[in-house]
């Protein structure tokens, strides 16, 4: 891996200016905003040790142990860029009418976990805080008449407890890029304004969320069955948040009919920005970095959970916010399940581990697996099995471009899997972005992100392998943005001979 060059003093004060403003806008996570902020003022205080250093204050001088910074979030203008383009998109579907789009963020949780936000009203927004909700009109020519982020007003309780919020007013607007921002609980009131109408004709198309919103890790199938689950339930019996809007608003307005805003987001979701892939790319990065320190920490003995905790401190040391999904660590028998999250098994000598685990940055996901040997070196068995899977990964990398179909490289990999014997278990490719299952298409454009992850899984001798890359689709190919990270045999024995910091004493000494 190359060295980083130490940054100026006038960039350190930049970068440390950047962060204290996001903190102001609420756009990072509380954690994250602090990390950078320590980063950049610890960073610029051993460059100038008179900025700030207070006495007694031990910095490393500069060039020592430096963390690479972490990518700013997208800017305003992006984010205004890309509530623009929907409209565009809205209008061409409903030419010469005016439409009214309504997107909820989500709720606080009832625990003290960290605040994730709904996938959609974060792509559009760029804003981490619960309680909110997203108003845009387009009037009859295609152009956005309101653009508005309603938040709720200022509470005194919860800045004490959980720290400061956006309130409603100029300054909030003018944070976070809209026209206006105004008070959450009005917005039963300002629905009825827009929706309400003298004749079916004269009222607007409107679009909101119809579909249960997945979690980060997971899929809008999996938010669907869950939803579903609690409807059935006897004792429960609960429609989804976003069902229930939409009856509500179609039992109050008779003749609406709510449209789903999810099949156009997902358009615009599965083409990346050049500021996106470069968060992709970072996540893509660390979660790497986790993974190999993980691969070199590994002994007999272990447990699966001491072996993902590796990781997640390398993940935390450079910055990601909550995992992109539970960490799959699975060891011998364990590795052949494909969702195994318990991570609870103690690793024997003989075991061949399937590791599947990233983080995320600014919310934004990655996805990278790596199979390797408990003992440090493959047996043959171990080593044909991932050898197989490896080359066909490459065939099918080889795939990755422009035109290129999904289920095109699906068909192969199912091909190329049955020749060598194996049954196929899974695809071998999905979207990455703000969601692991990010909103897909088939046909790959260059921008777009995807994972090439075949596996082959022998559930009678005990063992499987996966090896996955995070894939950037560019104008003549691909970028293989964890293709950095050792998959072959060879490689990751080379990678299990090094150092892990498992071996570094933790804690106290025993007195």
């Amino acid at each position: 891996m190359s060295t980083i060059p130490l940054p100026t003093t006038s960039e350190l004060r930049a970068y440390v200016a950047d962060m204290r403003h996001l903190a102001q806008l609420s756009l990072l996570q509380p954690a994250m905003v602090t990390l950078g902020l320590i980063a950049g003022a610890a960073t610029l205080a051993a460059q100038e040790p008179d900025a700030g250093q207070g006495p007694g204050m031990r910095l490393p001088p500069p060039g020592h142990a430096r963390l690479p910074d972490r990518p700013l979030p997208p800017a305003i203008d992006e984010l205004r860029e890309r509530r623009t383009r929907l409209a565009a998109l809205l209008a061409e579907r409903h030419p010469g009418e005016r439409i009214v789009v309504l997107l909820r963020g989500a709720l606080q949780t009832s625990d003290m976990g960290a605040f994730k936000q709904d996938q959609n009203f974060l792509y559009l927004t760029g804003v981490a805080e619960p309680h909110l909700a997203l108003l845009i009109v387009i009037d009859e020519t295609g152009r956005i008449a309101r653009d508005e982020l309603l938040v709720p007003p200022f509470s005194r309780f919860a800045a004490t407890w959980d720290g400061t919020f956006l309130a409603p007013g100029e300054a909030t607007a003018e944070r976070t890029g809209f026209r206006t921002a105004g008070n959450v609980r009005s917005l039963h009131r300002e629905l009825k304004e827009l929706l309400t109408a003298s004749d079916a004709s004269a009222r607007p198309a409107f679009y909101t969320s119809k579909r249960p919103s997945p979690s980060t890790g997971s899929t809008p199938s999996k938010a669907a069955t869950a939803a579903a689950a609690i409807k059935r339930d006897r004792f429960d019996g609960r429609e989804s948040r976003e069902e229930r809007l939409v009856q509500q608003l179609e039992d109050q307005h008779e003749g609406l009919r709510a449209l789903g805003i999810e099949a156009p987001l997902r358009q615009l979701r599965a083409r990346k920005s050049l500021h996106e892939i470069g968060l992709l790319r970072a996540s893509t990065q660390i979660a790497a970095e986790g993974i190999a320190e993980a691969i070199k920490s590994t002994r007999p003995g272990m447990f699966e959970y001491q072996v993902a905790a590796v990781a997640r401190y390398v993940f935390s040391l450079r910055g990601c916010g909550p995992d992109a999904y539970a960490a799959i660590v699975g060891g011998g028998p364990n590795g052949c399940i494909l969702h195994y999250n318990a991570c609870s098994r103690r690793l024997l000598s003989s075991d061949l581990i399937v590791m599947d685990y990233a983080g995320t940055l600014h919310g934004y996901a990655s996805d990278v697996t790596r199979t390797f040997p408990a003992s440090g070196k493959f047996t043959a068995e171990q080593r044909k099995l991932v050898t197989d899977v490896h080359e066909i990964q490459q065939q099918l990398l080889a795939m990755v471009k422009p035109g290129a179909s999904l289920r095109t490289i699906g068909r192969r990999c199912r091909e190329l899997l049955m020749e060598r014997g194996y049954r196929s278990d899974h695809g071998p490719c999905h979207h990455v972005g703000l969601a692991v299952h990010d909103p897909s298409v088939d046909e790959l454009e260059p921008g777009m992100v995807i994972t090439v992850e075949p596996g082959a899984y022998l559930r009678k001798v005990g063992m499987g392998c996966r090896i996955e890359d995070t894939v950037l689709v560019t104008a003549d190919g691909h970028e293989n943005l964890s293709g950095h990270l050792p998959s072959d045999p060879d490689g990751i024995e080379r990678l299990m001979a090094e150092s892990g910091i498992v071996s570094v004493p933790v804690g106290l000494p025993n007195r």
